[in-house]
Order: C-alpha cells, then structure tokens, then sequence
C-alpha cells in the first residue's frame, strides 16, 4: 500500500531531520492467510521496509504458546505473520532472523545522505496524500526526506548553499513537491524567501494561493512574483529559485550527479549512509533478474559486496569516471545487497573473475523419506522420484506439513579440498536444512536452494540428510476434509476443504555444482 511506505518514508525522514539514529516500524503483518507465509515470501517485504529507511523492524506478531500439544495454536484473530515457536520452519528460522538484523545492523550506521528536502505541503500528512498514490514526482537518482511545515519553520537553516537541518542532515534542494504546494501560507513562504535569501535553492512551481483567511493577499503575490519573476531560475539574495517540476533536472543544472543511477529502466532502490570513512549503499531489486552497470557518486574507492543473506563479502569490480564510480551489479529476482566504497582504490580500474559454477552430478532417487511424528503421516515412505508431497496419494503424506527428511547416500568425486561444492536442491517447498555426514551445512530459505557441503564432504560414500519443512496450509485443509481425523489445533477457523494445496517437500532436481 503507498499510504504505508509514504508512512515509513516519514518516519525515517523525521529521524533523518532530527539526528535519531533508529527507525522502528510494525513489519510484516498479515491479515488473514493463516501461517502461510515463508522467509522467501517475507523477504521483499522487508526489503521494500529498508528501501523506505526502516531499520529497525518489529515483527508482529508472536503470540505466547502456552501449550506444546496444540499445533499451530493461539493467534491474534485473523491478524499474523503468526510467528511463533509452533510454526513449521521455526527451528530452521536463524539464517532468516540473521538476514533482517545483518540489514538493520549496517542501515544503522553513519548519517542518512539525501540532496532534496521534498515539502508536501501543509493540508494532509504524507500518509494520507498517498492514500490516492504515492508522490510520482520524487526523485529516483537522488535520495529525497519528506519536509513538513513546521520543519521547514524550525528544523533548517543554510551552510553556503546547503540546507541543513538541526540533527545534521544536509540537502541541496528545498522542493515543492505535489499538488498540494499549490496552497502555501504566507509564514511558510517567507521563511522559504528567507532560507533562499542566505544561499539556498527552491525548486518547484510558484504557489497559487494561500490556504489561510488570514493572510494577506497582497504580501502574498508580492512575495510570490519576487520570488519566481522569470521562467526559469531566479537569483534572490545568495540563493536561487527554479520554477520547475522536474527536480532532477534542476538538479542536474546545478552540476549536482545523481547519487546512484543504473543504466536503462531497472527497477533497483537505494539508500545511502555516510560512514566516518567511506560510503554504504543498500540497493534492492524490487524487479526481476538482471546485469545493470550502476553508478555511484564516488571516487576513489574500491567497492565492495556485502550479502546480508550469507554474510559474505567479496570485491567487485569497477571504474573510476571523473567523480562517479561505475559498478557493474547483478541481482537476482527481489535481491537485495549492500555496495561499500571504504578501501582506497589503488587503480581506476579493477575487473573481478565471476565465479561460475556447473553441475558435476544429479542426485537421483530412490529417496527414504521420514516424517516428523505425530502430524498424520507414516513413518516413513520411499520415494522413487521426487515430487511433491501434496500430489501423494496418500491422505497423511498429502496433507502433511511439518519437517520430512529425505535421505540418501552420494558418492563424491567432485570435491576438492578448499574449493566450494555446492548441493542445489531445486525447487523447495519450503525451508531446508542439508546434513552431510550428520552434520548441519547449512539452512537454504530462498532461491537459489542451494548450501555448500565442500567442508564436510569427503572422497567416496557420504551420507545425506535433507530436512523440509513446509507450510502449516495443507495440513489445515487437511483437517477439513470429510472424516478427517483432526491433526492441528487453531483458535480462528482457516482454510475450505476446497482450498488449493501449497507444493511441498523436497522437489528437485538435485544436483551436486562446482566452481570453475
């Protein structure tokens, strides 16, 4: 919803103006759905939060279980994201919970950096301006803080031709963003006359009237035509004023770069933070795979790869172009990850080998399949192939949800010592956790499945264990279907009888990769 990430964009743009370093929101609540959502499911939600300047989720909601016979259990009516002790993949949730706090960690360190101070106006909060929509007119290569009235009264003043507000934050622009700067009073206005006067920059179309009875008329239009007396930019004081709408280009004719930019219309989200020594950028892709080369406004440092999702840091490579630097990204579907220029670049250019890896071997079948106890299912099936378990023809194989571990012996010759060799488990319904050899290698919660076992595999047989856990949702139609002996327990009525099944299970294929 806009009204939402127009909410978030506030709260982090009060923080912004006023030196708080936290900025907290109520994150991923569900209405209805019940216990039907996976770490790869929630992932771009939060990320759409960190992209709007949250760092410091509050997951709602986790009601107490007092009970452990009475699965999934209590919840808060129909309200979720019902992450509880009892939910299916709970005990294979650490790589998710280390994926938020590594984000939260790294969104909470230096200052904020934004180049437009956007006013919305003075009638409705931004929240509900973008009950109809969100802004279309703010900036994309530039990162932007929502102004209100009594900021602009209270909370800026001007550093040469900055802005700059009382908690440190600084702005090269002053923009009339929106409709609703069309009706602007006449202290506001003065006070934009005075911050222009001392050396700042006021962007956007002249004001058509005042919204208040009480000012007066003409002060107002004699402001109004000192202020904007030409068609394009109007010097006053030590400042200036361009009438346009287009605060990019205003920008841009202030010889101001854009402060990221990817080439053609990919559709990537940044923020950037300022550290006490270098430049951090969170960039999230809220589109589809792709190559893309982005720019920074950098120069001369060596960017690096942080990966919230496995902790990896590795180089990237790039050029230096005059005072941007330019890095080529890929980025998977809703993959997100942060860019930092804090190593002094010892050359202009450097280009970083890909790793690539191709499959060596596919892990087939027949598969032991054993099921957590006590959530309908036999002990244990044999699968010929994989496939889901949902399409199984029987009733408590077909409606189980919980953990089924899949078991098999592979015999590797791939491996090399010190080399990555990893396991891509296909498609996964819906969290895994692979054993090699009784030990844990490692929890895959998003695509691409995949874990390196390198470390603990050795020459020859091994044994392997993949443990799956799946959505509470098939098991609660399950529970609805005619004579069915009941397996879960639920305080609020979940699913129809006719409900559709979720895939679930271990689905393949699996295959073994390699690194070249």
């Amino acid at each position: 919803r806009p009204d939402f990430i127009a909410d978030m964009r506030g709260a982090a743009s009060v923080a912004h103006l006023y030196g708080r370093q936290l900025v907290a929101a109520e994150s991923l609540t569900s209405i209805m759905n019940p216990w039907a959502h996976t770490p790869a499911d929630l992932q771009p939600m939060i990320d759409a939060e960190f992209a709007s300047g949250i760092n410091r989720p509050v997951i709602h909601t986790s009601v107490h279980q007092p009970v452990d016979d009475k699965v999934p259990g209590m919840s808060l009516h129909v309200f979720g994201q019902y992450f509880t002790r009892h939910d299916t993949w709970s005990e294979m949730a650490k790589p998710w919970i280390d994926y938020i706090a590594r984000n939260s960690f790294l969104l909470q360190q230096g200052k904020n950096v934004a180049d437009v101070a956007y006013f919305y106006g003075e009638e409705p909060p931004i929240g509900l301006q973008a009950q109809k929509g969100y802004p279309t007119d703010v900036p994309k290569q530039y990162a932007y803080d929502f102004i209100s009235p009594y900021d602009v009264l209270n909370a800026l003043k001007v550093e040469g031709s900055e802005l700059v507000s009382v908690g440190g934050a600084r702005y090269q622009v002053l923009y009339l963003g929106g409709s609703s700067s069309d009706f602007i009073s006449l202290p506001i206005l003065q006070r934009m006359a005075q911050l222009v006067e001392e050396g700042a920059t006021l962007v956007g179309k002249a004001p058509t009237t005042s919204p208040s009875l009480g000012d007066d008329s003409a002060a107002f239009s004699a402001l109004v035509a000192r202020l904007w007396s030409g068609e394009g930019t109007t010097a006053v004081g030590k400042g200036r004023v361009i009438a346009s709408d287009d605060v990019e280009s205003a920008l841009g004719t202030l010889g101001v770069a854009p402060d990221f930019a990817v080439a053609g219309a990919a559709p990537v989200q940044f923020v950037h933070r300022r550290l006490a020594d270098g430049d951090l950028y969170y960039v999230a892709n809220r589109g589809t795979a792709g190559e893309f080369e982005a720019r920074f406004r950098v120069s001369g440092k060596a960017p690096a790869i942080w990966r919230a999702d496995s902790g990896a840091i590795e180089p990237a490579s790039y050029r230096i172009e005059g005072e941007e630097t330019i890095v080529p990204l890929a980025m998977a579907d809703r993959e997100s990850y942060f860019v930092l220029f804090r190593d002094t670049a010892t050359e202009p250019a450097r280009t970083v080998a890909k790793v690539e890896f191709t499959p060596v071997a596919e892990v087939n079948g027949p598969w032991q399949v054993s099921f957590q106890p006590g959530r309908g299912a036999p002990e244990q099936i044999e699968l010929a192939q994989l496939q889901s378990l949902a399409e199984h023809v029987e009733p408590g194989v077909k409606y189980f949800s919980g953990v089924a571990s899949y078991r098999q012996t592979i015999d590797v010759t791939a491996a090399q010592p010190g080399k990555p060799l990893l396991l891509d488990l296909g498609a996964v319904g819906d969290v895994a956790e692979v054993l090699v050899n009784g030990q844990s290698a490692g929890i895959a919660w998003k695509a691409p499945y995949r874990v390196d076992i390198g470390p603990l595999v050795r020459q020859g047989s091994n044994q392997l264990e993949i443990r799956v856990a799946n959505l509470w949702v098939n098991r609660l139609i399950g529970d609805v279907q005619p004579g069915a002996k009941k397996v879960a327990y639920t305080t609020v009525k979940t699913y129809l009888p006719t409900a559709p099944l979720l895939p679930s299970g271990l689905m393949g294929p699996v295959k073994l990769l390699s690194s070249k």
